[in-house]
Formats: C-alpha cells, sequence, structure tokens
C-alpha cells in the first residue's frame, strides 16, 4: 500500500463510506447516507466454483444506518480500479471496509495492493490500480443488513458503486470467519 511520510493505516472500529456511494436496491442505486432502518436492499452470498466467485442476490432490510455528516477522517483508503473494458471506477472508505476478492477471499482495505482483483456485483474481476491512505474531509456512512449473524458473510454483502463488499455486521464478525476465507 502506498501511504506519504506523515500518513498512517491505522485499525478503524467502522465500516464508512464517503457520502454519495451508490448502493444497489431492488429499486436502482441509492445515496448510502439515504439509507434508514427497514429500507430494502440487495444483499449477496457468494461462493467459489470451480475458481470462479458465484453471487446470489436476495432483497434485505437495511438493520443499522448510521454516519458522520461533516468531518475530517483521518484513516481512509482511496481506492481506483479498472474493469475489464477499461473504465475506471473509484471508492473511498474507511481502513476496516472489507472487500470479496476474487478469489473468493475476504480482506479488508487496508490490506489491499495493486494488482489485486476484486469481484463487481457480476461476479467479474476488477483489477485494483492504486491503493492509498490519507485524510478525507466530509460525510461518511454504514449500513448492515438484516441477515442473521450466524449466516456471515452470506447476506452480508452488498453492492457499492459496482463493487461487492462487506456490511458493518461483516467487519464486527470478520475475525470469526474461517481462516480460509480471509487474505
Amino acid at each position: 500500500m502506498k501511504t506519504s511520510p506523515n500518513q498512517s493505516v491505522k485499525h478503524l472500529n467502522s465500516n464508512d463510506f464517503a457520502y454519495s456511494a451508490k448502493i444497489s436496491t431492488p429499486n436502482g442505486e441509492k445515496d448510502i447516507q439515504s439509507f434508514q432502518i427497514g429500507d430494502s436492499i440487495l444483499a449477496f452470498s457468494a461462493k467459489l466454483e470451480s475458481g470462479t466467485v458465484k453471487l446470489t442476490a436476495s432483497q434485505a432490510k437495511v438493520s443499522f444506518s448510521n454516519g458522520i455528516e461533516c468531518g475530517k477522517q483521518t484513516r481512509m483508503i482511496y481506492l481506483d480500479l479498472m474493469d475489464s473494458q477499461g473504465s475506471s471506477k473509484n471508492i473511498t472508505c474507511s481502513a476496516d471496509q472489507l472487500f470479496l476478492l476474487s478469489n473468493g477471499k475476504y480482506a479488508p482495505a487496508s490490506q489491499l495492493q495493486p494488482g489485486q482483483e476484486l469481484v463487481n456485483k457480476e461476479g467479474n474481476p476488477i483489477h485494483i490500480e492504486s491503493v492509498k491512505a490519507g485524510s478525507f474531509r466530509g460525510g461518511i456512512h454504514s449500513i448492515s443488513t438484516n441477515a442473521a449473524v450466524g449466516d456471515i458473510p452470506n447476506g452480508h454483502l452488498f453492492v457499492a458503486n459496482d463493487i461487492i463488499m462487506g456490511d458493518f455486521s461483516l467487519q464486527l464478525y470478520f475475525d470469526y470467519l474461517p481462516d480460509d476465507l480471509k487474505q
């Protein structure tokens, strides 16, 4: 991971996205900060079959939605991504935000490296071009689905800016995932 000399990545006890991250719902996309408890969201389950991530979508309800409207966040990660058609995407998130990798494992943003691949909502790989740590000024927000905790990670994945990632509950229970699901 690239950091400037006076920046460091530290453990952050949240799973936040910058305001305006586009989250998939059954009725289209919605800004993350707009979610209320009880709103519908598309929740995903993933499994690795013959070296390929297979995704299953279902409708879930938001059971947690909270954030900070404005402020300076000192431990954020900036990801620059490229899909197979050459389209670029950018994600700004907390260091602990969990992502599904194309090998079927999960990793926090702070452990991602250029050259690795994330997964988009169709299950296709998205190449990580760069990972930078730094400060962010603005609103951040976290959400979680109502899927049972015992099913983690299934039902605790959602799509933000077309990329599969974990909800706040998955981040809280990440240490309990089997080691073969962690990067």
